[in-house]
């Protein structure tokens, strides 16, 4: 063969390498359509897990929001049929929730109507969940309150891009919001139902001292009246005997239901201080008056001991400081055989202090530590000397810590006992006292010149305070009732009624209250066996002027009338 001329070699060369040229063009072409058709792969991928992704967040970020949304509803609203269905409601508007329902035991919580909410075709599930599962493409969840089984929460999901675990987790965070919301519905249903049992429970015990208070001081009232008016009379020696036992019973037993209706209001929180100017004197001689002539029958000294300093005038409540003295000096008294008791009244830097010291047989120190305990007596024993309820020093430590003060004692077996009380008083000024006196004063008629009315449905009582106004020279009118009492102030002109608060066909209250209506401007006192604030109030708020408390005495009556008239 003839030997290729160059030409034909530089020919064969150039076409060799356009060939291999076109193969590795070829080869080329095919590696970057293969690149490119795995970067449409990695695209379809990439865009699929981006909506994966974004169905995510945006069911998260829907769930977030009702449960923001709810939870604050939750707090500051009960829950009630409107709010769980809108909470329900609620929970479908995103792509992944396509219905809710719930189901709740019967008379879970007051303030639901229904026991089912959401979507009716849930309403034959049974409740037989108790874990969470999937059924198909719903998701039930147990409702538990306190590890007690209590409903059942299902939702139908459009099971998709979202995994099942994710929706499970998000539906958790909703579950424990519903359970939260219930149980703290379930506690405020309980702490009303107990406030309401409460409220009720405090009712009938102030009805029940109301009540009992008046039972007791109205026949209370005819025995002490019947025994002041017999001790007018003409009596020999024996019935002045019988009289005089007829009398301390009557104030023992007046003293004991005293103290157990004082304790009983204390106790139920009817207790109420009621402030007023009043002066020192006038409680001064109440106590000599009273502790005087006991003192002086057992051959003791008793002496009230006021310092320079101490004020003329206050403002408190005199009824209540009275009490506590009068208990302090009586159990003092009561207890000492020989020496003295003394009442020190003095200025302290953190009010009025008032000692009262005697010379008696003294405190055990095992009785000390339970002495203010209520029904507790120094002496226990059935050979005891000394009569009482031992409530007395309970009532005088109540009646102290109510006005803001402190009572304490120290005492010695065969040396005595010192009570030490202080009460944060406010003086007042003396000519505030003398002025408002000043203004009182007005042209009077004579107590036997006034024309008075008294109105009381119980014969007993209306005998009592007949006597006892004939003792000043007074013929009253009497009536039994309301009606009567209408009745009779439309035929006279009276310069002043004692009104009876309770009686058959009009109480006084009513009868009060219309005598008002129709214009009337003179005194009504009201007659009343009752001492709670609520019945004094009640007495002031229908027209009446005053109280006179059963039992009372002829001078009570005096005293009364010269204040109205």
């Amino acid at each position: 063969m003839a030997e290729k001329s160059p030409l034909e070699r530089k020919v064969q060369r150039e076409i060799a390498a356009r060939k291999e040229a076109e193969r590795l063009l070829e080869q080329k072409a095919l590696e970057l359509y293969e690149a490119n058709q795995q970067l449409q792969v990695a695209l379809r991928q990439l865009e699929k897990q981006s909506q994966h992704d974004l169905r995510k967040f945006e069911f998260e970020e829907q769930v977030d929001s009702t449960m923001i949304q709810f939870g604050r509803a939750f707090l500051t609203n009960s829950v009630d049929d409107a709010i769980l269905s809108n909470f329900l409601d609620q929970l479908t508007n995103s792509d992944v929730i396509e219905t809710a329902f719930l189901n709740l035991t019967p008379n879970l919580i007051k303030t639901l109507n229904r026991t089912q909410f959401g979507h009716e075709d849930h309403a034959r599930s049974q409740q037989t969940t108790t874990y969470i599962q999937w059924i198909d493409s719903k998701l039930h969840m147990p409702v538990e309150i306190s590890r007690e089984r209590v409903g059942e929460l299902i939702f139908s999901v459009r099971v998709g891009d979202v995994d099942k675990d994710f929706i499970v987790n998000q539906m958790t965070l909703v579950l424990e919001l519903l359970c939260s919301a219930l149980s703290r519905q379930i506690i405020l249903d309980s702490a009303l139902d107990a406030r309401l049992r409460a409220e009720e429970s405090e009712r009938s015990t102030k009805e029940f001292v109301a009540m009992i208070n008046h039972e007791l001081r109205t026949p209370l009232n005819g025995l002490l009246g019947s025994a002041e008016l017999l001790s007018d009379t003409s009596l020999d020696d024996n019935q002045q005997i019988y009289l005089n036992n007829l009398t301390h019973s009557g104030d023992l037993l007046r003293t004991i239901i005293n103290d157990l209706l004082d304790f009983s209001k204390i106790s139920a929180g009817m207790m109420e201080l009621i402030p007023t100017r009043f002066v020192w004197s006038e409680i001064e001689n109440t106590l000599v008056g009273i502790f005087d002539s006991k003192a002086k029958e057992k051959c003791i000294t008793f002496e009230v001991d006021t310092q320079q300093s101490f004020p003329k005038c206050f403002i408190g409540d005199a009824e209540r400081v009275s009490q506590v003295l009068v208990n302090l000096v009586g159990n003092a008294i009561k207890f000492t055989s020989e020496g003295e008791v003394i009442l020190r009244c003095q200025q302290s830097p953190n009010g009025i202090q008032f000692e009262v010291i005697d010379t008696g047989r003294g405190i055990a120190e095992s009785a000390q530590r339970s002495l203010f305990d209520p029904f507790v007596q120094a002496d226990r024993s059935s050979r005891r000397h000394f009569e009482g309820t031992g409530l007395g020093l309970a009532i005088c430590k109540k009646l102290v810590e109510l006005m803001n003060g402190e009572i304490s004692f120290t005492s010695e077996i065969g040396k005595g006992t010192h009570f030490t009380v202080v009460l944060p008083l406010k003086a007042a000024k003396e000519v505030e006292l003398n002025e408002r006196d000043s203004a009182d004063k007005v042209d009077r008629k004579s107590i036997q010149e006034l024309s008075i009315l008294v109105v009381d449905d119980i014969r007993m009582n209306l005998v009592i305070i007949n006597q006892m106004l004939k003792k000043l020279k007074v013929t009253p009118d009497t009536q039994g009732n309301g009606f009567e009492a209408l009745k009779a102030a439309e035929a006279k002109q009276y310069d002043l009624i004692f009104m009876d608060c309770r009686m058959p066909e009009m109480d006084g209250f009513e009868a009060t209250q219309r005598l008002r209506e129709q214009g009337w401007k003179i005194p009504i006192i009201a007659l009343t066996a009752g001492t709670t604030l609520e019945e004094r109030e009640k007495c002031i708020e229908c027209g009446m002027d005053d109280i006179l408390t059963k039992p009372y005495t002829a001078a009570d009556l005096e005293a009364m009338i010269t204040k109205w008239t």
